[in-house]
């Protein structure tokens, strides 16, 4: 193409130029030109609204970025004022590494906001940047929806270490939560148990949903040593039943898990990603890392699937 990429151009011109190099379909590279495009024709007006659009879409999320630093520098204030455990200090850590990511995603958005406002110089130059706008728009505005979010719980972060009623009423919450994930569990086994032919997978998910529970009980418990002690240190009054339900709801699950390992005989292919799974969570301890726990179980899900399993939607966790 002789003529600047810059030039006014038919937008049918591009995409006929564009289809022939790229693994995409003509109406899939008209609409991403579709933004770049004034009245059938890709112009270097159109292309300049679109870069000032996105540049406004980007600087409203670095905006929303300011605002959860702003919270998270309030909340890390606060967290100063309390004792020194656990049950604050994975709070604080994971909130600073959430902020920490979305700094860095607004950084690396701006890079290519820059990269794709460059002046093409061929009309895939035009269509990669009108890809990239879209990438940046579209990065933008997810950093905007969780900067947001990000910025309510650290301010809910910051009402909890005020208050030793939230963070009680949060941790019987947390207990409730779990007292209903291992009815579901000890549903789900009672099935698998029933059935002529339990179906292997789903004692797959049951066994991953076992050793969640584990987990859950494990982490609530330090959790509620902690607050424990600290309503101790305020001499404030701590809820009297957390560690009586947490022993019933330690000892359901155990039930039913070994009921479930006593049921039909296993798999070979699902028990090894089970055992591999049992020494890989054996390294997590309390206070638990849960993104790490998800990142091993959908590993433990991703080799059975490569195995030629697939497994059951995702239990829940």
């Amino acid at each position: 193409m002789s003529r600047p990429a810059t030039e006014d151009v038919s937008v049918d011109v591009l995409v006929d130029e564009v289809s022939d190099r790229v693994d995409a379909d003509p109406e899939s590279i008209r609409r991403r030109l579709d933004p770049v495009t004034d009245d059938g024709t890709v112009t270097a007006a159109a292309f300049e609204s679109t870069v000032t659009d996105v540049s406004q879409i980007l600087a409203t999320a670095e905006t929303r970025v300011d605002l959860a630093t702003r919270a998270h520098e309030d909340a890390t204030a606060a967290a100063a004022d309390a004792p020194d455990l656990d049950v604050v200090e994975v709070r604080r850590r994971a909130f600073g590494a959430r902020l920490d990511d979305l700094r860095a995603e607004v950084e690396a958005l701006a890079d290519d906001l820059g990269a794709a406002r460059a002046d093409p110089e061929s009309p895939m130059d035009v269509y990669r940047a009108a890809v990239e706008l879209h990438e940046v728009t579209t990065g933008a505005q997810d950093v905007v929806r969780v900067a947001h979010d990000l910025e309510t719980e650290l301010e809910a972060f910051e009402a909890w270490l005020s208050s030793a009623n939230r963070r009680h009423d949060g941790l019987v919450d947390e207990v409730e939560a779990a007292e209903e994930s291992a009815e579901s569990f000890a549903e789900t086994v009672g099935a698998l148990r029933a059935a002529e032919e339990p179906d292997p997978e789903r004692r797959f998910e049951a066994g991953v949903q076992a050793r969640v529970l584990d987990l859950v009980v494990a982490d609530l418990r330090a959790e509620a040593e902690d607050l424990r002690a600290w309503a101790e240190r305020d001499g404030v009054a701590f809820p009297d039943d957390v560690d009586a339900r947490l022993d019933e709801l330690e000892a359901e699950v155990a039930a039913h898990g070994a009921a479930l390992a006593d049921g039909a005989d296993r798999d070979d292919r699902f028990g090894e990603r089970l055992d591999a799974l049992d020494a890989e969570l054996a390294a997590i301890e309390p206070p638990v890392a849960w993104a790490r726990v998800d990142e091993t179980v959908a590993e433990a899900r991703s080799a059975l699937s490569d195995d030629g399993g697939a497994p059951a939607d995702r239990a829940r966790q």
